[in-house]
């Protein structure tokens, strides 16, 4: 009977999410609201949320509650191809400004799930300060946006240092919606540092507590961490380096394989290791 039970409230449930009563992104009642208005226990009402975050549709958010979560979700296939971003608007008219890295969407243009935020921090984690090069807990100009397709919650947290030398010499990277034509990738360029080169390291790992938060996610998704270092020409010093945090339901990364000198067809009796080393029979 109690099985049957928490079976009836997540229908019940689901078949109001679906009709609207609570969109995407929405917090439902408290445990003890839902339970008194299906008179049941707060167990099987627990239950019954559980059950639909199994199947995706609700999320458990830390200091917010249980949130519901979109029924369709863009997925992208990851390159390795930066191109132009030409999805800007400048005195009424297209215009070309920065990059679109392999997370984005050609040029859809994403939304801010949060304000932009630029200001000093301080850089605590050892392995970002490592490729920036800047002392541990120094403070460090940030980047940070979280952004995603309009409608949905947020496809990605990006933060970005920027090392202090950089700072200094183009003030455009205070500017917080700065990505468009002049901002602050091509004032990094124009002020002698381009053409910029990236280098990325990708891992998966569990989010953290703001993660989930973030971007409503359950705590057991893994996320994508992408750290992309972008590299002055001018010196060869890292300019910045940012990290991309991506659920990891919405990304599949597509590579195109290189064939090794030694594996380049057609084949031969000997390669860069010298002949075989076991005669033919």
């Amino acid at each position: 009977m109690g099985s049957a039970r928490y079976n009836e409230i997540a229908d019940d449930l689901l078949r109001r999410i679906e009709a609207g009563e609570w969109r995407a992104g929405e917090t439902l009642p408290q445990m003890e609201k839902l339970a008194k208005h299906y008179d049941a226990s707060r167990n099987a009402v627990a239950r019954a949320v559980g059950k639909l975050a199994k199947e995706g549709r609700l999320v458990s958010v830390p200091r917010r509650g249980t949130v519901v979560r979109p029924k369709h979700r863009k997925t992208v296939m990851r390159t390795d191809v930066v191109k132009r971003n030409t999805r800007h608007v400048k005195d009424g008219r297209e215009s070309a400004g920065g990059y679109s890295f392999p997370a984005a969407m050609g040029n859809e243009l994403w939304v801010h799930h949060i304000k932009p935020e630029v200001g000093k921090a301080r850089i605590t984690d050892p392995r970002l300060a490592h490729m920036l090069n800047v002392p541990v807990g120094d403070l460090v100009m940030r980047r940070l946006r979280v952004t995603g397709p309009e409608g949905e919650p947020a496809f990605q947290i990006s933060a970005t240092w920027i090392h202090p030398r950089i700072a200094a010499e183009v003030p455009e990277v205070e500017e917080p919606y700065g990505t468009g034509p002049g901002a602050w990738i091509d004032a990094i360029e124009a002020e002698g540092h381009g053409p910029l080169e990236w280098l990325e390291r990708r891992r998966v790992r569990m989010p953290t507590t703001d993660e989930t938060r973030l971007l409503l996610i359950p705590a057991e998704l893994p996320v994508w961490e992408i750290v992309r270092i972008s590299y002055s020409a001018k010196d060869e010093k890292a300019v910045d380096v940012t990290q991309v945090i991506i659920p990891g339901d919405r990304m599949e990364e597509v590579s195109r394989l290189r064939r090794d000198e030694s594996a380049h067809w057609p084949h031969h009796s000997a390669g860069p290791d010298g002949p075989p080393v076991a005669p033919s029979q």
